[in-house]
C-alpha cells in the first residue's frame, strides 16, 4: 500500500507541474497545446477512436482491464513509429492490459503501419473522426504547423476508471520515459 501511495503522489506532483496554458517544444519553438489534461486521480474521459478496420473502439472510463492511452503526432514519423513498436514489444508482458496508441493518422496509415511492423499486442487507432481524445485529454496542438495533431502523452487508467499515471512529453522529438511507464503499468496491474 505504501508503494502505491508513493507512486500516486509522485505521479500527482508531476501532473501539477503542467499548467492549463501548456506548450511543448517543436524544433526549438514552443507550440501551444489545449492543456486540459485529466489529472492523476480524476476520472478518465470516455472517448471513441477508429481502428484500422474502421471499427469504433471506446477507451477510458471503468473497465475490467487496466488501460493505457498513448498519444503521438503521427505513426509515420521515426520516433512515433519506434515508440509504438517498443510498446508493442513491452506490453506483451502484461496480456491483461489494454494499450491504445492514438494519432490523427487515417486508419489506412494505421493499417499499413501495423502490418508492416508486425504490431499484435497494442491497438493503433485514429482520433480523426471524433477528435475526442485530443479534446477531452487536452493533447491537441492548437497552433503552428502541427495544429490539430496530438502531442506525445501517456495516460494509464486503473480499472476504476481513474487516471493513475500521466506523462506529457515536453518535446515532439523526445520519447516517453519507458521505464516509468512500464513500472506504472506493473504497479497498477498488480493492485487488486
Amino acid at each position: 500500500m505504501k508503494k502505491i501511495l508513493i507512486f500516486l503522489f509522485s505521479a500527482l506532483f508531476s501532473t501539477l507541474l503542467i499548467s492549463s496554458d501548456a506548450a511543448i517544444d517543436y524544433n526549438g519553438e514552443q507550440v501551444k497545446v489545449k492543456g486540459n489534461f485529466p489529472a492523476v486521480g480524476k476520472k478518465a474521459p470516455i472517448v471513441r477512436v477508429t481502428e484500422p478496420n474502421f471499427s469504433i473502439k471506446t477507451i477510458g472510463g471503468k473497465s475490467d482491464r487496466v488501460q493505457v492511452i498513448a498519444t503521438v503526432p503521427s505513426i509515420d514519423t521515426p520516433i512515433c513509429s519506434a515508440q509504438s513498436k517498443r510498446f508493442d514489444d513491452e506490453i506483451k508482458k502484461f496480456p491483461t492490459v489494454d494499450m491504445t496508441v492514438v494519432s490523427m493518422d487515417l486508419p489506412y496509415a494505421d493499417d499499413r503501419f501495423c502490418k508492416g511492423r508486425g504490431i499484435k499486442n497494442i491497438t493503433v487507432a485514429s482520433d480523426f473522426a471524433y477528435q475526442e481524445v485530443g479534446d477531452k485529454y487536452g493533447v491537441s496542438i492548437t497552433d503552428g504547423e502541427l495544429r490539430g495533431l496530438l502531442v506525445r502523452a501517456i495516460f494509464i487508467i486503473g480499472k476504476n476508471g481513474r487516471i493513475v499515471y500521466q506523462e506529457i512529453v515536453p518535446s515532439i522529438a523526445q520519447e516517453p520515459d519507458y521505464k516509468k511507464v512500464m513500472k506504472a503499468i506493473q504497479t497498477v496491474n498488480s493492485h487488486k
